[in-house]
């Protein structure tokens, strides 16, 4: 597990190198769109980017590189755009936090297939509807 509170405003690209199970960035005052590299972390289970000053949108083939991944926070913060509909492909993925963020459109149908999807938060959204 890695743990990291730092007065940077950018995730640093060295982070891609590390082999963590858990990496948590909570409320570190990080600022711009989401690093690529972080979802290329093949052996990561929990991400927690909650409560920063994170924007864009996420990349639809989120879960392509994170086989393994359980737990995703992505709360508080200022991503936009719609929730991207690979989430369905993340089949470890026990909790999703997408809330207090600004994504909009509808929730993915392809969410319903996360047969393992215990806690699901969506909340303080633009969300208009379910998409079929």
């Amino acid at each position: 597990m890695l743990k990291i509170i730092w007065q940077t405003e950018e995730i640093p690209e060295e982070m891609a190198n590390l082999q963590l199970e858990t990496l948590s960035l909570y409320d570190n005052s990080l600022k711009g769109p989401v690093p690529l590299f972080l979802f290329n972390m093949t052996y990561l289970k929990v991400m927690d980017l909650s409560k920063n000053e994170l924007y864009g949108s996420l990349p639809d083939n989120i879960c392509q590189s994170l086989p393994v991944i359980q737990e995703m926070y992505f709360g508080l913060n200022q991503f936009s755009g719609p929730i991207p509909s690979k989430f369905g492909t993340c089949k470890e993925l026990g909790i999703l936090s997408l809330g207090d963020n600004s994504f909009s459109g509808g929730v993915p149908q392809s969410i319903g297939n996360l047969t393992k999807l215990r806690e699901l938060y969506l909340g303080n959204n633009k969300l208009t509807e379910y998409e079929s």
